[in-house]
């Protein structure tokens, strides 16, 4: 499934009274061996939960792991695609979603009333969709880039009919070291048509910026043409436009990534700093830690979440590798801490979305003293 708003919606309102099982994998094809140790780790996992459960919950859980086998089995295939993957399936209903990404992700087994959606928080904010466009001579290529993968989604072709274009042999008008020639207007006519078809683009960009939830849009090439294509974007623009002076043209969609990935690090820093200060100034209408935000969302009036990534809400601090289930008591009573919270988390931003309030999951910014967690509010 790709990794957008409508995918956090079924994720987080994946429910099941007997249980949702969450599956999660790292699949860095840096420890690829003859067995993969991630498949081993995942194994191991599934065998604790089993033997922690219930009768009841272990027949239904068993059934549902060998229905599941060919999709287990594909989770962790070496040379699938994604890095991080994860596998959701509510035992009573067998409603399953595959997620993969190529953002690490952590191993982790997970059995609860709902999907266990936390160990993804930290891939959504260094991985959320951002939208690309290349301008040459040629047009614009539009490409959608999510969670370390970046693909071609569409274009526009720019093709001018000069047939009827009067020509003119000889020197221009004026002579001398400054004068122009016939071909120099030529291009400059071309350049000017080029510039118009891509100011004009603005109405394709805005859609395409709804339509995949686009928060940055980098626009990259000759600055002439960069200009051009964004000076249309300025007044009520929902994305963030990022200019970038690298001509592209001919790079593969995974070249242009990596090119652009240190502009997207910054623009994604700035946008958190922006959201960071928009919120220390806007008492009253903001919600401070974890009390005011529940209470405000319970309410409906949130327009948007605030997490930090390494907050405990993003359970960051539940171990790598943990099998997690109420029949399973943790042994320590800061990871069973760890684990409300990060449940808390999950709750908070099930509660966000289903108001059709935005979440935007911050590398920092938010302050100490409420505890990682804020909300900007309607009213």
């Amino acid at each position: 499934m790709p990794m957008d708003r409508e995918t956090q919606l079924k994720l987080v309102n994946l429910r099941d009274d007997t249980g949702v099982l969450s599956l999660y994998v790292n699949a860095d094809p840096r420890q690829e061996g003859s067995t993969p140790p991630w498949k081993t780790r995942l194994e191991l996992g599934v065998k604790q939960l089993l033997e922690a459960v219930d009768n009841g919950t272990r027949s239904l859980l068993g059934r549902r792991v060998e229905e599941m086998k060919l999709d287990i089995e594909q989770l962790v295939r070496p040379g699938e695609p994604g890095v991080g993957r994860a596998l959701f399936v509510a035992l009573e209903s067998g409603r399953s979603y595959r997620v993969a990404m190529q953002t690490p992700l952590v191993d982790r087994v997970a059995l609860a009333p709902r999907s266990h959606i936390s160990p993804m928080f930290g891939a959504w904010a260094e991985g959320s969709p951002v939208g690309i466009a290349v301008v040459d001579r040629k047009g614009m290529r539009l490409l959608d880039s999510r969670f370390g993968r970046c693909e071609e989604i569409s274009g526009l072709a720019f093709e001018l009919d000069t047939s009827e274009w009067r020509v003119m042999k000889g020197p221009g008008s004026h002579g001398g070291a400054n004068s122009y020639t016939q071909h120099d207007l030529f291009d400059f006519r071309v350049a000017e048509h080029l510039q118009k078809f891509l100011a004009a683009a603005h109405t394709t960009l805005t859609d395409h910026v709804s339509t995949f939830g686009w928060e940055l849009l980098v626009v990259t090439g000759d600055p002439d043409l960069v200009e051009a294509a964004t000076k249309e974007l300025r007044n009520g623009f929902k994305a963030e436009v990022v200019a970038s002076k690298l001509v592209l043209s001919q790079a593969t969609p995974a070249q242009i990534e990596e090119a652009l990935a240190p502009e997207i690090g910054a623009a994604r820093a700035q946008r958190d700093g922006k959201l960071a200060a928009e919120f220390a100034e806007g008492r009253p209408r903001t919600a401070l830690g974890s009390e005011e935000v529940l209470d405000a969302l319970q309410e409906g009036r949130v327009d948007r979440l605030l997490i930090e990534r390494d907050s405990v809400w993003s359970g960051r601090l539940i171990p790598e590798g943990s099998v997690l289930a109420d029949a399973m008591a943790p042994g320590e009573p800061e990871l069973a801490t760890a684990i409300a919270d990060a449940q808390l988390g999950e709750a908070m931003i099930e509660m966000a979305l289903s108001s059709d309030a935005r979440v935007s999951i911050l590398s920092g910014g938010l302050g100490e003293k409420i505890g990682g967690v804020g909300a900007m509010l309607r009213w």
